[in-house]
């Protein structure tokens, strides 16, 4: 029988997922992000958008894909800290020091940089771009990381940082549930049910709003597929056959009904669907089908997902600089043509490669062998 499934259980990197980050970065900074070019006239015009004919989904709804990227979290922290953190083979101190080392250095080096830009455009006449929200007391949000699902009035400075404070309290969850309890799986689906309440009740108070219960949701769900995808590699070729069988009739059959009739009109509050079904079941699948796997795995692919985090953060301030300096020299692209989403797209992943590779491993080279190697010669 032709091998359709991935055999190999060990997964030490799930390469098919670091595609999946970096198509889901592309998704949000390119496309969902595009229309803070010309916002006002985006919004009502989105035919204007560039190639929207191809890529219209992420236009409109690119936004979700941030659930994707708390999703794609939760199922990689199981991977990689789960029996870790249960069997105590890594400390607090550790497992915090490596994730805010991966996070902190570009997020305030961003900051200071949106904070610069806004600053220079406010004092020169040309207003705040997009984010208005830019005083002294968002600054110092930003600066502790609880900008998003905290304390804010909206978003602030490097917008699009709003989810990353949102992580590091699914990191504090993640790591004491499974650091106190052994079993986890009925905790992580109490918070799903939380994040699910939170977002029926449209509550908006800190720590219980909108972006901390996406966040519950998403990542939490990502843990439970983690599970999942566990008992699927234990299942037999015959039991696979007849599941990814099924998935792939569902897939058909809904694709042409929304073909048919439209993307929300099927899915209906189709922004909860996706984190709790679709995206589970893509991320599965990326591991589990010959075939995904190897689209997935390619280098290029990888390698966008290399810099996922780098695209995210730095999209923005490319967009702010673009708007403030290219006029001042007589480059206004158009904006609604291909040539205008090349020139964002190059630029940011240019400088995304060049930040990957000069500033942010370096640094987080730096500061875990200051700080852990430091710790372990005591």
């Amino acid at each position: 029988m032709k091998k359709i499934f991935v055999e190999n259980a060990s997964y030490n990197r799930l390469r098919p997922l670091d595609s999946l980050r970096g198509i889901a970065a592309i998704g949000v900074a390119f496309f969902w992000h595009y229309k803070h070019f010309d916002y006002a006239f985006f919004e009502n015009n989105f035919a204007a958008l560039p190639l929207y004919s191809v890529f219209n989904w992420f236009y409109l709804y690119g936004w979700n894909l941030v659930d994707f990227f708390f999703v794609l979290s939760g199922f990689i922290f199981m991977h990689v800290y789960s029996k870790m953190i249960m069997y105590n083979r890594i400390s607090e101190r550790t497992f915090f020091i490596l994730r805010l080392s991966r996070l902190y250095p570009l997020h305030v080096i961003t900051l200071f940089t949106v904070a610069f830009l806004q600053y220079y455009r406010y004092f020169t006449g040309m207003g705040f771009f997009q984010c208005e929200i830019n005083d002294l007391y968002h600054f110092i949000l930003n600066l502790l990381f609880i900008q998003g699902g905290f304390f804010e009035i909206g978003l602030s400075f490097n917008g699009p940082s709003w989810s990353l404070s949102c992580e590091i309290i699914a990191y504090i969850l993640f790591f004491y549930v499974l650091k106190k309890n052994k079993k986890p799986l009925p905790v992580f689906v109490l918070f799903v049910f939380i994040g699910l309440s939170i977002l029926q009740m449209q509550v908006n108070v800190p720590l219980f709003n909108i972006s901390n219960a996406k966040m519950l949701v998403g990542f939490f769900i990502g843990c439970l597929a983690f599970v999942l995808n566990n008992h699927i590699l234990k299942m037999s070729s015959r039991s696979k056959n007849i599941l990814f069988g099924t998935i792939l009739l569902f897939t058909i059959i809904i694709g042409l009904m929304i073909y048919k009739t439209g993307f929300t009109k099927i899915f209906g509050q189709w922004d909860r669907v996706m984190p709790i079904l679709v995206y589970p079941l893509l991320i599965i699948s990326s591991l589990n089908i010959l075939f995904l796997n190897w689209i997935f795995s390619l280098k290029p692919l990888t390698y966008m997902g290399d810099l996922s985090y780098s695209i995210y953060l730095i999209h923005f301030p490319v967009q702010l600089m673009m708007v403030t300096f290219l006029p001042m020299i007589g480059l206004v692209p158009d904006y609604s043509s291909w040539t205008g989403l090349a020139i964002f797209m190059v630029s940011t992943i240019s400088l995304a490669s060049l930040s990957y590779h000069t500033v942010e491993k370096p640094m987080q080279n730096y500061i875990r062998k200051k700080f852990l190697t430091a710790k372990a010669e005591q």
